[in-house]
């Protein structure tokens, strides 16, 4: 099997983690080491330990998280992860303008996944539409590296709402907030 790096500059996202498709696009593989080139094109600023902490952390909420909100994992090494892959993320459909006509019911599904998070008792505190796809119609959520256990990191899960979920829908900041 042949692994591509995945690399976007233009959207500045990934800061911690290389990650890689297969040539089928059906997986996706994420590295945790020190320097690793992320996403954006830039290596990695954090520290083997923080890495570590990170991969960690992301392995345990996959884990715990395991459902039709999360992408399925599939294998696990010392330092990496794959897990299915099932499209690009919804911040292409969002500049793209199609994000609404390709997941209709987005917001109802946002507060359903949140109420899933909070009945595991998580604040996934990334919630960007960086860090969210869809496969055969479900919203479905990635990247758990910062998630922390209620009610540790409730400023990072507010700013959430507000930066980055507000813009499926304004609402969706009150609503949420009321769920916490």
């Amino acid at each position: 099997m042949t692994w591509n790096i995945l690399y976007n500059p233009i959207k500045q996202t990934g800061t911690l983690a290389e990650v890689y498709l297969d040539d089928n696009n059906t997986l996706i593989k994420k590295i945790y080491k020190e320097e690793g080139i992320t996403v954006s094109g830039k290596p990695t600023v954090y520290t083997t330990g923080q890495i570590r902490e990170a991969f960690e952390n992301e392995l345990h909420w996959l884990k715990e998280l395991e459902s039709k909100w999360v992408p399925e994992l599939v294998d696990v090494g010392d330092n990496w992860l794959t897990q299915k892959y099932y499209g690009p993320d919804l911040l292409e459909n969002y500049m793209s303008k199609t994000l609404w006509e390709d997941v209709p019911s987005i917001s109802n599904q946002v507060i359903d996944m949140y109420k899933f998070f909070k009945e595991k008792n998580v604040f996934k505190r990334n919630g960007s539409l960086s860090n969210l796809t869809v496969h055969n119609g479900q919203l479905v959520a990635f990247d758990f590296k910062w998630a922390r256990k209620r009610p540790t990191g409730i400023e990072m899960e507010l700013k959430s709402y507000n930066e980055w979920l507000v813009k499926i829908d304004p609402d969706l900041t009150k609503t949420l907030t009321d769920m916490i």
